[in-house]
């Protein structure tokens, strides 16, 4: 029994030896070799390669070096150079996932922070349509709005506390409103200021989500509720960034809100009157108008006009009115 307990016990020293070679995650901290003279050498064979534009027998060197010698020195860089052929070749998926692999399994590489900016720098090609994928080999298209938010997201949160998380979720906030995704990029927008408030972008940010909102009233059947937001987020501006050059243009965005919301009453209140008949409501609505005078003087004066005759028609008989 002790023999056999001593060979399970070897067996298991010798094992996470065997099994690291195809780590699929991050790689665990001391397990980089010291050297690796075999890859080294695939690798300057590969760079040689590169250099005389051969890039498909490069592309295989390299992808031996990330596949066969994962712990050696020199691998973070050959998953860098083979991102690269990738994109020399027309193939920004695959290069992507190449830089993806780099972020997420050598994390402690002077590499990584290199691996991230490539791949914010081709999500961003892709969100502005530079980025032009090949479609079966006949012409180019831009790369499908699906994959242009995958890579934005996967940036954001491979870097939750880096500047260019900030970056890529402001992108993905202008990706969505060019699509006329109002309510979508409203929310990420919020979270960018939400998530990264000392950001260059959060002003900005700030500012988009109110106005999203006050465009937003002529659509649908919610007009009040999206003015309340909008107002809300301008007013959040004010709180936020009391200083900021933007401020003022805030202010004035929330002056304009009020002003609607108030527009926005009188409006239900000419519907009770004139087409519902329901006088006790076109009255509240008329006064509460009447109260915000300095916030919509038109708005009020011609509220005062109704008024009157919303109260006249309340006293006569009904079958008068």
């Amino acid at each position: 029994m002790r023999l056999n307990l001593h060979l399970l016990l070897c067996a298991a020293a010798f094992l996470p030896l065997t099994m690291c070679q195809n780590f699929d995650g991050l790689m665990p901290a001391g397990t980089i070799q010291s050297a690796d003279p075999e890859a080294d050498a695939m690798l300057a064979k590969a760079k040689q390669l590169m250099e005389e534009n051969k890039l498909k027998p490069a592309g295989s060197l390299l992808k031996r070096i990330a596949l066969d010698h994962e712990l050696a020195p020199c691998a973070p860089e050959a998953r860098i150079l083979l991102g690269d052929v990738y994109e020399r070749r027309g193939l920004p998926r695959d290069a992507f996932d190449e830089y993806d692999k780099v972020v997420k399994r050598y994390q402690s590489s002077p590499l990584y922070t290199k691996a991230l900016s490539r791949q914010l720098s081709m999500a961003m090609a892709a969100a502005d349509g530079s980025l032009k994928v090949s479609v079966l080999g006949l012409w180019k298209s831009e790369m499908e709005s699906s994959t242009v938010e995958k890579w934005l997201h996967s940036v954001i949160a491979n870097a939750p506390y880096n500047d260019m998380a900030a970056t890529a979720t402001s992108i993905l906030g202008a990706y969505q409103m060019r699509r006329e995704r109002y309510e979508d990029a409203a929310a990420t927008y919020s979270m960018l200021v939400e998530k990264y408030p000392d950001s260059r972008y959060a002003p900005e940010a700030q500012l988009m989500v109110a106005q999203i909102w006050a465009s937003s009233r002529t659509r649908g059947d919610q007009n009040m509720a999206n003015l309340t937001r909008a107002r809300e987020a301008y007013e959040e501006f004010s709180l936020r960034f009391p200083n900021h050059p933007l401020a003022g243009k805030a202010q004035g965005g929330a002056a304009d809100v009020r002003r609607l919301m108030v527009q926005q009453e009188l409006e239900v209140g000419r519907y009770y009157l004139e087409r519902s008949r329901e006088y006790d409501s076109a009255i509240f609505c008329f006064e509460n108008v009447i109260r915000q005078k300095k916030v919509n003087p038109e708005a009020a004066a011609e509220a005062a006009t109704l008024l009157q005759k919303a109260q006249t028609l309340k006293l006569r008989p009904r079958k008068e009115a």
